[in-house]
């Protein structure tokens, strides 16, 4: 009787999404809406005055969205209209009152396992629908609240047959009797073994009321086989099978779910449709002859055909990133723990963004194999996190269909190529002594390296002469980055790398400069992370809290750092990455999205082994890598391989563009391309580049010829 005090079951931790959130003024259209809210669980139907319910017109969309508590506490659900004017989501309440914003609740992307093979989602006895417990007690035992545990005409009943027959083939048991052998006794069937089930069945009712039986019997019931885990109690399966919650459920969802108590395995309606509609039909017809239907009723239920949830959440979506949580977590809890305490653990990640990335990576994985021969077996990486507070938003760690189990988003660590030259412009940038307008000498130059001599080239084999830094960073000129280093300090570049939150140890040579520099996809994401901010976040954080089942906050994770840069050589920086696409290596996305406003910068390595790409939106920063596991030479550049998956990823998921404002201490100036001086608005022959103040031009020109 212990395992009905405090704890019963030994469930793993479930791990949530962050919430989904609907902004005003943010890029949405109609169908991607519609096709979230079902992703989501959301019925449509004529109206949406009940919660989980959704319904459409030609241009709208109204919700009933679910209330739902995290580690942040309680949010209550609200009935909402979605409009899409110019291709902008407006959001306003049933009175026409404007929104600013709407949440669609977490969602459970996975388990925490450790050694435990169920799947569990524990309910109290307030939580059951009352619908569910009169069709289970209905078909299973109907005379539950007035036995002490066990059915004397049941057993009678089951004795006969068993005689009859001369071996054992009807057991007679009761709810509780079923509880006791799901939770205590082996399923082997000998008279000992149902004896000792009668007792156990008497003395459970002796000591618990008939709400603690039927409740837990919700909890522990076995109702599928998903993978290597097993699906326990009513809650489990229905976010299994449908994707909602319990009390979303219609009687006919709620009769298919009893039905398969009988036989999980041979009424399971994902592997054998046609006996689970008529398990289904046979529990409705029990319903109907004890008058808890009427014929009307009966009939229209049995010719409703089952619809199963189209949305698998397993671990060949969120493997990944879950891979993430795990090691997080590993600081800070012991493995028991996580597969046993039922704990809930809420993350950062953004289901759109996940699904967008999976989608992304493999697609264009698939054409340019399909492209090229040559690269069958071409694997990626993928990490998203929010520009704004650092927040991981997306791991994908391979390349593949299906989770891998190596996580190359953390384990792949390879040469970053051009990927280092933005944090070096930084460095010039924040001394004061250089500015975007600056120009510097593209020229060779040669280097004693270990006694052999080093000489670097540009990509192209070319010499550009004297160009601007802003040239140099967008159109990648390796030679001109080297011989700015030169002038910095290749100890201050290191020192830079190591502020921007580079870990890992390297030793500072001459060719760290042009990429020299190996890092996993995860710890660019984590470099990149100072400059995509404008220094408001400087770590990367997965897990935001971890609370019991009781919803009580266990902890509460920050990811809290500073960079030795002002918010103005940041805002700089990144300002300076937005001529990557405009006149730079990522030119073939500009003209994708020619309205967004987005930073970005390819990363090549030697004989083209690796293939990188960030992208710096208003809502992401974006890394990907795509690569070989053998490091052999590739056919694709961070332009023509990387750079693809990000386009791909963008347009699935419509970006806003880099806030147009800048941090104090900078400020953005249209310059002559003819001399150094600002541009009056009436000149041509100009460019706009952000500037620390102090840094500008002094004097101006207003492109009128004297008189």
């Amino acid at each position: 009787m212990a395992r009905f005090e405090g704890q019963k079951w030994q469930v793993p931790s479930e791990v949530y999404s962050a919430p989904i959130t609907l902004q005003s003024g943010s890029p949405w259209n109609k169908t991607d809406l519609e096709v979230l809210l079902k992703d989501n669980g959301y019925r449509f139907g004529r109206n949406s005055q009940k919660v989980g319910w959704a319904a459409r017109s030609n241009t709208k969309v109204s919700a009933y969205l679910r209330s739902y508590v995290d580690h942040l506490g309680y949010h209550d659900s609200a009935r909402r209209i979605f409009s899409f004017p110019n291709g902008k989501l407006s959001i306003q309440t049933l009175s026409g009152e404007a929104v600013d914003q709407a949440q669609i609740e977490p969602q459970r992307i996975g388990f925490l396992y450790g050694g435990n093979t169920e799947r569990r989602q524990i309910l109290t006895f307030e939580q059951i629908p009352v619908s569910l417990i009169d069709i289970l007690i209905a078909v299973e035992d109907q005379d539950f609240y007035q036995h002490w545990g066990i059915s004397l005409s049941g057993i009678a009943r089951a004795v006969w047959v068993n005689f009859t027959h001369g071996s054992r083939r009807q057991g007679g048991s009761t709810l509780t009797q079923q509880l006791v052998k799901n939770m205590y006794l082996s399923s082997e069937r000998t008279y000992t073994r149902k004896l000792t089930e009668v007792i156990m069945s008497l003395l459970l009712e002796y000591h618990y009321s008939k709400q603690d039986i039927i409740t837990a019997y919700m909890n522990e019931v076995y109702l599928a086989q998903v993978g290597n885990s097993g699906l326990h109690g009513f809650a489990a399966a229905s976010q299994h099978f449908f994707a909602r919650p319990l009390n979303e459920l219609n009687i006919d969802e709620l009769s298919l779910l009893v039905g398969m108590v009988k036989g999980p395995s041979l009424y399971n309606p994902q592997r054998s449709p046609k006996r689970a509609m008529s398990r289904r039909n046979t529990v409705l017809a029990v319903l109907k002859d004890q008058g808890r239907l009427t014929e009307k009723d009966y009939q229209l239920l049995i010719k409703r055909p089952i619809r199963l949830s189209e949305k698998q959440q397993s671990r060949s979506v969120y493997g990944d990133y879950l891979d993430l949580v795990s090691l997080q977590l590993s600081r800070d809890f012991d493995e028991d723990t996580l597969a046993t305490e039922n704990l809930r653990i809420y993350t950062g990640l953004d289901i759109r963004a996940q699904q967008a990335a999976s989608i992304a990576v493999r697609r264009q994985v698939q054409a340019l194999e399909k492209r090229d021969k040559k690269l069958q077996g071409l694997q990626a990486a993928m990490v998203i996190t929010d520009r704004d507070n650092g927040q991981v938003r997306a791991v994908v760690g391979s390349s593949g269909e299906h989770y891998t189990g190596f996580n190359r988003a953390l384990g792949a660590v390879r040469p970053i190529g051009s990927l280092v030259k933005p944090p070096l412009y930084l460095a010039a940038i924040a001394s004061g002594k250089y500015t975007w307008w600056s120009k510097i000498e593209d020229k060779r130059l040669r280097f004693n390296v270990g006694g052999e001599v080093w000489q670097p080239e540009n990509y192209d084999r070319k010499l550009h002469g004297e160009v601007h830094l802003y040239e140099a960073m967008a159109k990648s000129y390796n030679l001109a980055t080297l011989n700015l280093a030169t002038q910095l300090g290749f100890d201050r570049i290191g020192q830079t790398l190591r502020d921007l939150g580079v870990k890992r140890p390297f030793t500072m040579r001459p060719s760290t400069t042009l990429g020299a520099l190996e890092l996993s996809p995860f710890e660019v994401a984590r470099l990149y992370q100072p400059i995509a901010s404008q220094g408001r976040s400087s770590e990367l954080g997965v897990v935001l809290a971890v609370t019991d089942q009781q919803d009580r906050l266990i902890k509460r994770f920050t990811h809290n750092g500073n960079v030795p840069f002002t918010d103005a050589a940041l805002a700089v920086t990144l300002d300076g990455m937005t001529k990557v696409p405009e006149i730079g290596t990522a030119r073939a996305s500009k003209r994708v999205f020619p309205n967004v406003t987005y930073g970005a910068k390819t990363g090549t390595t030697n004989s083209q082994k690796d293939s990188w790409f960030v992208g710096i939106t208003g809502d992401y920063s974006s890394v990907i890598w795509l690569g070989d596991d053998d490091n052999v030479p590739l056919s694709i550049t961070g332009s023509s391989g990387a750079q693809k998956v990000w386009m791909d990823f963008a347009k699935t998921l419509p970006q806003r563009s880099l806030p147009s404002s800048l941090p104090n201490g900078a400020f953005r100036y249209s310059i002559s391309k003819d001399k150094f001086e600002i541009a009056a608005p009436r000149c041509d022959n100009k460019v706009e580049l952000a500037f620390l103040v102090g840094t500008q031009p002094q004097e101006s020109t207003s492109c009128l010829w004297p008189f």
